[in-house]
């Protein structure tokens, strides 16, 4: 029997299913999926990170010499 490609259980690795541990031949935990409704995020993190942009796009401006 050739080790590298059998796991513990003794199948195959190519038999077994893509959500499946390749050594053991366990399944895999199922990742739970978010609702449509639960897939609003936190409202204030793209105006911080676009006011964050802003700021540093002024202040090379101004510390390159283009403006001011």
């Amino acid at each position: 029997m050739d080790h590298n490609r059998y796991g513990l259980d003794g199948l195959p690795l190519a038999c077994r299913q893509a959500n499946t541990d390749p050594v053991t031949g366990l399944p895999l935990p199922r990742i739970p999926q978010a609702g449509a409704s639960d897939q609003i995020g936190n409202p204030y993190v793209l105006p911080t990170v676009l006011g964050g942009m802003a700021i540093f796009l002024i202040v090379f401006a101004v510390q390159s010499g283009i403006l001011g």
